[in-house]
């Protein structure tokens, strides 16, 4: 990429956002950035949480970048999720989360050099077949957590059902992954949340997380007002394109 280009794509990117988009992003850092501070929350807590921001927020976007900080995002909270000895999200993140956005960088990155990426359709088949592997490993990763005596492991086996599923939809360029990362977000909030109602060994240092969860959700609403919105589109044009043909023709 020549440095013109680059320029270019730079300030294609800044310009996506809106200015409400903008503030509200920026009072989420300051927010998570503060707590952080409050709670005497670790590095790893307080990098992480600004990275899931940025990427939740390109994401929304259909900003390619957004995936580069999704990976960062998500080896920070490998490391966090060991350091809080939550070791389903932690199993998660390796086995499932990692490799997926490898895999969605890979795909939105390499047909296409535009900085946003166009969403697409699935199938009919696909998606039953998406459902029917999701909930066999969802069987499978609920055995193999109770063999780690993971808390809360029917939330944590739910949170890795929406897991699977939107992380697929993501690398398939699919609006719904949003839809799934919503109920991700729930999950994980209540993962986090559970222990310090509980009285267990998460305490206060851990309200950035919850926090962060919080701006997820609602930017993942965002993303997916966004997303569909661009699908409706592209099936609008895709209709006059159509017609344009059949009368050419």
């Amino acid at each position: 990429m020549t440095k013109e280009n680059f320029s270019k794509a730079i300030k294609e990117i800044f310009l996506s956002f809106k200015w409400y988009e903008y503030l509200y992003f920026s009072l989420g850092l300051v927010a998570v950035v503060v707590l952080s501070l409050l709670a005497k929350s670790s590095a790893i807590t307080i990098a992480y949480s600004i990275f899931g921001i940025l990427y939740v927020a390109c994401l929304a976007r259909k900003l390619k970048i957004g995936l580069i900080f999704g990976a960062i995002k998500t080896l920070l909270y490998i490391a966090q999720s060991a350091l809080y000895h939550n070791w389903g999200e932690f199993v998660l993140n390796i086995v499932v989360v990692l490799p997926l956005i490898l895999l969605s960088i890979i795909g939105w990155f390499r047909k296409s050099s535009g900085v946003t990426v166009t969403s697409k359709k699935l199938s009919r088949n696909e998606w039953i077949i998406l459902l029917i592997v999701n909930l066999a490993l969802s069987v499978a990763f609920y055995f193999i957590l109770a063999e780690f005596d993971t808390p809360n492991l029917l939330v944590a086996s739910i949170s890795i059902f929406f897991t699977i599923s939107s992380h697929y939809l993501m690398v398939r360029k699919s609006p719904f992954m949003f839809i799934g990362f919503i109920c991700v977000n729930i999950a994980t909030f209540l993962i986090w949340l559970l222990p310090i109602i509980e009285g267990q060994a998460l305490n206060f240092e851990t309200a950035p997380m919850l926090a962060t969860m919080l701006v997820y959700a609602i930017s993942n609403i965002f993303g997916t007002v966004n997303w569909f919105k661009g699908a409706l589109k592209q099936q609008k044009e895709g209709k006059i394109d159509e017609k344009v043909d059949k009368i050419q023709n």
